[in-house]
Order: C-alpha cells, then sequence, then structure tokens
C-alpha cells in the first residue's frame, strides 16, 4: 500500500509539473511588447466594422478604417450593414502572427496591410464556403511584377488541397491570418475573448500593456544561416536598386555586353586606345514595404464514387546472345622517357673600343684600340609623358527614401570622366526592378541621346541611353527619369 502511494505521488508530481513548465512563469516580468501590426479593412462602400477591446461594448468603424494590432494575439471581429445583404453579420477571426521592423524615423502605422472584403465573396460565405487570407510581407527580389495600390492588394487564389501559408512562405513572411465562415459569434462572446491593451483604434494615442503575454506563434520557422545568421529586416521591405548584382558583367566575344540582370545599372564606353570597358553605379535602396494576400476558398460537401481498374499487364523480355571474340592483333610503341643534350661553352670574347683579330703562321693577333677618355656630349630634354585614361564614375541616387505603394520617384544618374583623355561610343544601360514602372517621357539628359526601352525577364523595363560626341576629361553628364512603385 505505502509503495502504491508513493507510485501515485510521483505520477501526480510529474503531471502537474510539467504542465506548471508549459505555462507563463508569472513570477517574472513580461517583457515589452513590440510594435503594433497596423491593417486596412477595405469593403463595400457603408459596410462597418466592429472591434472589441474587452473593456466596451465594441467600437464601430465604417470601411475603410485602419486598426492597430499587438502581434501574437487572435481577434473577433463582426461586419454587417453590407449593401447588397443589410441583415447579415459575419464574425471573422484575426491572428495577427508578426509585424514590421523598421527603422525609429518611419512609422509602422504608414505601412498598413490591407485586407479587401468584396460583397461577391460574402455572399459565397453565406452560401457555405470557408475563406481564408493570409497577408504575407513580400520579398522585394521575389516580387510580383503586378501593379497594385493601398486599397486593392495583390490577390492570389491558393489550389484547393494546398496550404496558404505555405504558399505565402515561398514568397515572403507571412504576417495576418483573416478565416471567415458561416459561424456567428454574439458581442458577449467577442467581447469575453479580447484582450485589453491589445487594439489600438483610429483616434487613440496611447495605448496601455496586455494583461496577458502574447499566446500565438510562428507556424512556420524563418531560416538562420549558420555562417551569416537571419536575414537582415530589411531585406523584407526595402527594394535595392543599381550596381552589378548577380551575373558579373563583361563583353563577349563579339563585343556585346553581357551580364545585365534586374536592378543593374551599367554603362560601357572606349578609352583613348581603343579598348572597350565598362563601369557599374553605387547600390541604392528605397523602403517600400508591400503586403500581397494568398488567399484559399473551401466548400464543405461530401462526394462519393465507384470505379473499376482494369489492369492488362503485357511482359516482353528482349532477345540476349553470349559470345566471346579473342584478341587477333596487339601492338605497342615505347619511347624513351627522357632525353637530354649538354653543351660547353667554347670561349668568351669581349671587346671595349675597337678590335682587329688575324693570325700569322699559327699564331692569333688580337689588337684592341681603347676608346678616349673623355666624351663630349649633350643631353635631350625630358620626354613628355601623356595623360592616362581614368575610369568612368557613375553615381546613383533617388530623390526619396522612404515611399508607400503608387507613389512617384525620381532617379538621377551622374556619370564623369575622371581620366585625363576622351571617352568615345559611352551608353548607359538600367534594367528596372519588378517593382518599379518606367513613366513614359520622363526621361531627361544634358547631353544628345538616343533614348530607346525594351522589356526585361522582371516584368520591367531596360533604359537604354546612348550618347554622341566625346566625354572629355573631367566632365560629368546627368541623367533622370520617373519610376512609378507597384
Amino acid at each position: 500500500m505505502r509503495c502504491s502511494r508513493v507510485l501515485l505521488a510521483l505520477l501526480l508530481g510529474l503531471l502537474f509539473g510539467a504542465t506548471a513548465h508549459a505555462q507563463f512563469p508569472y513570477n517574472q516580468p513580461i517583457p515589452p511588447p513590440g510594435p503594433l501590426m497596423y491593417v486596412r479593412f477595405v469593403g463595400p462602400k457603408g459596410a462597418k466594422i466592429a472591434v472589441y477591446r474587452g473593456v466596451d461594448q465594441g467600437q464601430t468603424l465604417e470601411m475603410p478604417c485602419t486598426v492597430g494590432f499587438r502581434p501574437g494575439y487572435a481577434y473577433r471581429l463582426a461586419i454587417f450593414d453590407i449593401p447588397g445583404i443589410p441583415q447579415q453579420v459575419f464574425s471573422p477571426t484575426l491572428e495577427v502572427h508578426g509585424t514590421l521592423a523598421l527603422t525609429p524615423k518611419m512609422r509602422n502605422a504608414d505601412f498598413p496591410a490591407t485586407i479587401h472584403f468584396s460583397e461577391d465573396e460574402l455572399r459565397r460565405v453565406l452560401f457555405g464556403m470557408y475563406m481564408r487570407k493570409v497577408v504575407t510581407l513580400e520579398r522585394p527580389d521575389l516580387a510580383i511584377p503586378q501593379e497594385s495600390s493601398r486599397d486593392q492588394p495583390i490577390e492570389l487564389l491558393v489550389q484547393p488541397g494546398r496550404d496558404p501559408a505555405l504558399e505565402a512562405h515561398e514568397r515572403g513572411q507571412p504576417m495576418v491570418t483573416l478565416q471567415i465562415g458561416q459561424r456567428f459569434y454574439t458581442p458577449q462572446e467577442m467581447n469575453a475573448s479580447a484582450v485589453p491593451g491589445t487594439i489600438l483604434l483610429p483616434g487613440d494615442k496611447a495605448l496601455g500593456l496586455p494583461r496577458v503575454p502574447p499566446y500565438l506563434l510562428w507556424r512556420i520557422c524563418p531560416l538562420y544561416d549558420p555562417l551569416h545568421g537571419p536575414r537582415h529586416p530589411s531585406e523584407w521591405t526595402t527594394i535595392y536598386d543599381g550596381g552589378d548584382l548577380h551575373r558579373n558583367a563583361g563583353f563577349d566575344r563579339h563585343g556585346r555586353l553581357t551580364g545585365l540582370d534586374p536592378t543593374d545599372t551599367l554603362a560601357e564606353y572606349m578609352d583613348s586606345k581603343g579598348v572597350k570597358k565598362f563601369a557599374a553605379s553605387n547600390r541604392v535602396g528605397i523602403c517600400v514595404p508591400r503586403f500581397i494576400v494568398f488567399k484559399s476558398e473551401m466548400t464543405f460537401a461530401t462526394y462519393g464514387a465507384k470505379s473499376r481498374i482494369k489492369n492488362d499487364f503485357i511482359v516482353s523480355a528482349p532477345a540476349a546472345s553470349v559470345g566471346q571474340a579473342g584478341l587477333k592483333e596487339q601492338s605497342q610503341a615505347n619511347s624513351a622517357e627522357t632525353v637530354s643534350t649538354r653543351f660547353k661553352l667554347g670561349g668568351t670574347f669581349n671587346t671595349l673600343g675597337t678590335s682587329v683579330a688575324g693570325s700569322v703562321k699559327g699564331f692569333k693577333v688580337v689588337s684592341n684600340l681603347r676608346a678616349p677618355a673623355s666624351v663630349a656630349a649633350t643631353q635631350a630634354g625630358p620626354r613628355p609623358v601623356e595623360p592616362e585614361d581614368g575610369p568612368l564614375l557613375i553615381i546613383k541616387w533617388p530623390d526619396v527614401e522612404i515611399v508607400n505603394v503608387g507613389d512617384i520617384v525620381t532617379f538621377y544618374l551622374k556619370y564623369t570622366n575622371t581620366g585625363g583623355q576622351r571617352i568615345a561610343n559611352l551608353v548607359v544601360t538600367d534594367s528596372l526592378s519588378g517593382r518599379f514602372e518606367y513613366v513614359k517621357g520622363s526621361t531627361k539628359a544634358d547631353r544628345d541621346a538616343i533614348f530607346t526601352t525594351q522589356p526585361n525577364e522582371a516584368g520591367s523595363m531596360v533604359l537604354r541611353w546612348e550618347f554622341s560626341g566625346d566625354l572629355a576629361p573631367r566632365e560629368s553628364g546627368l541623367i533622370s527619369f520617373q519610376v512609378k512603385v507597384r
């Protein structure tokens, strides 16, 4: 009996000990919360959304509106007053898993993630559809070359059977998940599940600390390179442009410039000796986060089917033959491993001045006439040194560093001949990123040039300026053009 009580006490201790270890250690202070994640809700004209903070009866806002949420929590919302279906109330669930990591000079409120509700989507939900949207911070180097706006983000429909979170992770970092179906929550239920101190409404100046720590974890672990560590947050929010990034630029055997990739800015020219050279600009960065939405739709239904499969097997083996043939003739050539030859110097003969040599009856007679002890000469002056060729210098910069989707950015390209000789056949080429759309007719140059454009593999354009005339030593030129941020 005593042994049984001891075993029971050990089991209870292990059970309650494991449970206590999984809970938050309340004897330690809660870490300070991170920056808010701002979400912009857009719907049909006149539609409203209600948010519940746990301290009141809910706050009703008219869409479009922007609300700040603390990451790591789930939120209950209510959508109603839809113009086409005014008597229906929808209760979506919002899960905020992450937020933007920006510099202190930037505000997260200026870059909200947009969730758009269309009347057609809500009607399909009303008739039994379950919809899920994963809002993802897109990687600029994997950007989709498609135009978007603040209230109408890019939405990609995921094929049935695929997880939208996995699809989103291939192109960026999932931030917010929205789920909406036929289930309805009462205001009391939504208010009871809310955590005070987690929602910042429009017009609020400050937000208190939450009563409980975040309880939502990352569903997909971010990659961590063992040598370089995690990816820098700026790689998710910054579009880099200029320079020579991926393939190294160069000339092929026909003298054509190769290695021009999207976001590269290169120039080719010919120096005073007729040698073709190229130069790359510096690399610049523009902070412009963009969110895209991966959407999945599912209708709960049951299908039954029967099928009969008839298999026919046809087996055939190739004919096999076995035979042997002897070697009729074999020959091998041998060569010497090493060959060495030695030569011996027969003699040396040094002459200073004039020398007369002859022989008399077998005797060799050599007579040397020495040069005079002093020589009068005139020294020539120094040769003039021609100035050397110098590299071409290209500097690129934008007029703004922080923009939003749909803004216009002006780029400037300044090229300078740093050498002492003239430069000929100057051509400047700029391959734009897929997030940039060239504004037609916006290019300007202070020198006569032939300007052409052509599509690139990123879904944008390659801009090319071919200048006539030479570029004198220490002379500079300036190019400007505008792009629209997609």
